[in-house]
């Protein structure tokens, strides 16, 4: 395999795992998916009646035992630890523990962080960190080679594109079908899309975004 950098773009979940785009140093941009299972801690006050509403609802979906978390204020902390098959199913729990009021948030951890934060800190990775594809057991897996302790580091050359309604006065939010737009990418001039062509446009952008 030949050796590359890569950085970070962005990151976000679906309903089962994650995706990553990816930005290499000769500017092409693609993404990989990654299957994922975050999870929350319940605190061992009041917690009766919250596991017996998760394992009832969600049942082999969810996953829960008895852990050790450290707490920047109160220390090390016994706690229930429920592990979600899907960033969905996670989704599902949180909002059912909240929906019912059966325990305080207080008494939850990381029900405030999305599926894509808890991966990114569980992996120590952020937007724009370097990585590069490395082969294991014929898989392809991401090493990072960057530190977020790091303030001086290069950032791949990214390009601005700049779209806006070609029309003078009135709120394109209103309008029933799509104005003329004007684009402008760095380096190149402007033009100009005014046949409402939606699939056109769209291949239009996938090709000045070179996305793969």
């Amino acid at each position: 395999m030949v050796k590359r950098k890569l950085q970070i773009l962005d990151i976000y979940s679906d309903s089962f795992g994650i995706h990553i785009w990816l930005l290499s140093e000769d500017g092409k941009r693609f993404s990989v998916f990654r299957r994922f299972r975050p999870y929350f801690y319940v605190g061992e006050k009041n917690s009766k009646d919250a596991l017996k509403l998760l394992i009832k609802r969600f049942g082999k979906k969810i996953k829960i035992e008895k852990v050790l978390k450290k707490d920047l204020l109160k220390g090390e902390l016994q706690v229930h630890k429920v592990t979600a098959n899907t960033p969905f199913t996670y989704l599902k729990a949180v909002h059912l523990l909240r929906k019912n009021r059966v325990i305080e948030d207080t008494d939850i951890y990381n029900i405030q962080l999305t599926p894509a934060q808890i991966f990114m800190y569980e992996k120590k990775i952020f937007p724009f960190c370097t990585v590069e594809p490395v082969e294991r057991n014929g898989k392809v897996m991401f090493r990072k080679i960057d530190s977020a302790e790091k303030t001086d580091y290069r950032i791949f050359d990214l390009r601005i594109m700049r779209i806006k309604p070609d029309i003078e006065g009135g709120n394109p939010k209103y309008m029933k079908y799509l104005p003329p737009l004007y684009i402008e990418m760095e380096g190149e001039s402007g033009i100009v899309l005014d046949d409402g062509n939606l699939e056109y446009l769209s291949q239009f952008l996938k090709k000045k975004t070179l996305i793969s």
